[in-house]
C-alpha cells in the first residue's frame, strides 16, 4: 500500500533535484543517501521496533546460516525460536540497530561511514568472524529489508542499499586482510 501511495504522491509532488553523480569513496549518489536514509526511518519508525527487528534479522541469520548462532556465547545453545525472548539476544540486536543507524545517518560522510565500519569490522575480524560470513548477513540483511518495507523497497532503494552494503563488505574485506583474518 505505501508504494503504491508513494507512487501517487510522485505525480503531484516535485521530486527534489538530487546530484545524481556516484561518490568517488562510495559509489553512492545523493539520492541514493536519500533512499537510505527514508527507508531506514521507515524500518525504525516506532521505538520498539528497534529491537523487534533486529531481533528479527538474527533469527533470519541463523536460520539461513546455523553456524552463526555458534559466535555468540550468551545464546549459542538456545533454540532459534526462543530468542525472541532472550535478553542477551534483545541487547546484542539492539546494538546493532543502532550501528546501523549511525551508517545510515553517515551515508552522506564518507570518511565517517569508513570509520564506523572500520571499527565494527576492526572487532569482528578479532572475533574470527570471516568475509564470507559478513556476505551471507549482507544477502539476509537485503531480505530482511525486503520483509519489512514491502512495496516500499522499491528498485531504487534495493540498488541504494546493495551499494552501502557493498562499500561496508570492501571495508570489513580490507580491515580483514590487514588484520590476517581467516
Amino acid at each position: 500500500m505505501g508504494g503504491v501511495f508513494s507512487y501517487v504522491l510522485s505525480w503531484v509532488t516535485p521530486d527534489p533535484t538530487f546530484d545524481l553523480t556516484p561518490d568517488p569513496v562510495t559509489g553512492l549518489t545523493e539520492k541514493d543517501c536519500h533512499v537510505i536514509m527514508e527507508t531506514w526511518r521507515m524500518v525504525t519508525a516506532e521505538r520498539k521496533d528497534i529491537k523487534k527487528h533486529g531481533a528479527e534479522l538474527f533469527i533470519r541469520l541463523f536460520k539461513a546460516h546455523p553456524h552463526m548462532q555458534s559466535y555468540f556465547s550468551a545464546f549459542k545453545s538456545r533454540p532459534v525460536e526462543e530468542l525472541r525472548e532472550c535478553p542477551q539476544m534483545a541487547a546484542h540486536a539492539t546494538t546493532v540497530m543502532y550501528a546501523l543507524q549511525a551508517y545510515v545517518s553517515s551515508v552522506d560522510d564518507p570518511p565517517t561511514l569508513a570509520g564506523l565500519v572500520t571499527k565494527i569490522a576492526t572487532s569482528h575480524v578479532a572475533r574470527g568472524i570471516s568475509m564470507d560470513d559478513f556476505e551471507k548477513l549482507a544477502l539476509v540483511f537485503a531480505d530482511f529489508l525486503k520483509s519489512i518495507l514491502g512495496e516500499d523497497f522499491t528498485p531504487e532503494a534495493e540498488k541504494a542499499w546493495t551499494q552501502l552494503l557493498k562499500v561496508h563488505n570492501a571495508i570489513y574485506r580490507d580491515v580483514h586482510t590487514q588484520k590476517g583474518g581467516n
